[in-house]
């Protein structure tokens, strides 16, 4: 059987030939996939079949406020070190996220090592509350 892949609006079936399922949406009778992803029909039991778009790769993983995450440094100045966040607790991230860690924000206890980070040194640190300087984004 082949794969089919669809886009988000593309129609893929009327209402009588299979029902809504995940990763789609009804409009003037008509089941349109609001995902780009594969495909997926599943019949059940002599009726109509759900007609579902699934994507083909896991959610990413985001860091929450206040989780632990692993960074690898890829700079670093007088003020603060830019980082790549590569895990997420013990969750290898897809693909890494992008961050900076401000000499301000280093435990006082911990001031002391920031002159010994070096690029690819790696960091263990909490995943900050966003500031009003910040976008909120990662």
């Amino acid at each position: 059987m082949a794969v089919r892949y669809c886009v988000p609006g593309e129609r893929l079936c009327n209402l009588e030939e299979g029902s809504p399922g995940g990763g789609t949406y009804v409009r003037h009778g008509c089941v349109f996939a609001s995902l780009a992803g594969c495909l997926l029909k599943t019949a059940q039991n002599g009726s109509l079949p759900v007609v579902s778009v699934v994507r083909e790769m896991d959610s990413q993983l985001l860091p929450d406020v206040g989780s632990i995450v692993t960074c690898k440094v890829s700079s670093i100045n007088s003020r603060f070190a830019r980082v790549h966040i590569l895990y997420v607790g013990s969750t290898p991230l897809k693909n890494s996220f992008r961050g900076t860690i401000r000499k301000e924000d280093v435990r006082a206890t911990e001031k002391d090592k920031v002159p010994s980070w070096c690029p690819s040194a790696g960091v263990r640190c909490s995943a900050p509350r966003p500031t009003l300087r910040s976008s909120g984004r990662w």
